[in-house]
């Protein structure tokens, strides 16, 4: 699905990303992991093009994503959630959700005046997905709330709850347990089995290794923007490279 290629990304002389390759099979949830500094967020700004990469390859699906837009890949079929809440304060729960609304065609004025009717029907089902995702993890009554007034635990669910409603293809997930309590982490890894149970693949960056080794098929590790280890996380736990640069402290 992703094909990762002699990545590099330099920012005003400062190296960021050295010759990365790995790959991120369809199907599969992989986790991102290295300490700070590593480059794990740097890799999802350079793939959302953010930053651009001075030189290699990411391929998705066959396409090169290099030199494309972010609203392009994004169209391709990649979402992403950040560190913290992208949710829009000022706004409801239910219209943030609806945001992540992918319709079957598109939303321009043509269609606001003489296709009404479609739109208009395609907006009542994309609402009533959204009721059904907030009800799916508690949140229904929170719906015509603004999403200011949310705790941080809630507002993390509502990112990942945007994702179900855009129907990516590949997730990628910044730190979503961080700062959650123990029974919103059980929510959000319900949730995310429930992602790649209904045809997504999930990576993900985390520093709780608890989770990576309860959740993942596959970890990369990441140390000064450069891979020093790949495979399931019982393999890399063991490498003397990986203890040494993250594991160990």
């Amino acid at each position: 699905m992703l094909q990762v290629r002699d990545l590099n990304l330099r920012i005003g002389g400062l190296r960021i990303l050295s010759d990365l390759s790995f790959d991120i099979k369809d199907g599969s949830i992989t986790g991102l992991i290295g300490p700070n500094g590593a480059g794990k967020s740097s890799f999802y700004n350079a793939l959302f093009n953010l930053f651009p990469a001075n030189s290699g390859s990411i391929k998705f699906d066959g396409i090169e994503l290099v030199g494309k837009t972010s609203d392009q890949i994004n169209h391709l079929g990649i979402a992403r959630t950040f560190q913290d809440s992208k949710l829009l304060p000022q706004i409801t729960v239910l219209d943030n959700l609806l945001l992540g609304s992918k319709y079957l065609n598109p939303v321009n004025l043509r269609r606001v005046f003489f296709g009404h009717k479609t739109l208009k029907e395609e907006f009542k089902n994309e609402k009533k997905k959204a009721m059904e995702l907030l009800r799916k993890v508690g949140l229904e009554n929170k719906a015509h709330s603004l999403a200011k007034n949310l705790s941080f635990g809630q507002s993390k669910l509502i990112e990942i709850l945007k994702i179900f409603m855009y129907e990516s293809k590949l997730v990628l997930l910044d730190e979503p347990f961080s700062g959650l309590f123990p029974e919103m982490v059980k929510v959000i890894t319900a949730l995310i089995r429930e992602l790649v149970a209904s045809g997504r693949t999930i990576m993900f960056v985390e520093h709780d290794m608890r989770l990576i080794a309860e959740i993942c098929d596959h970890v990369i590790v990441l140390d000064a923007g450069s891979k020093i280890a790949e495979g399931t996380f019982e393999h890399v736990k063991s490498k003397p490279e990986v203890v040494e640069a993250y594991l160990g402290n």
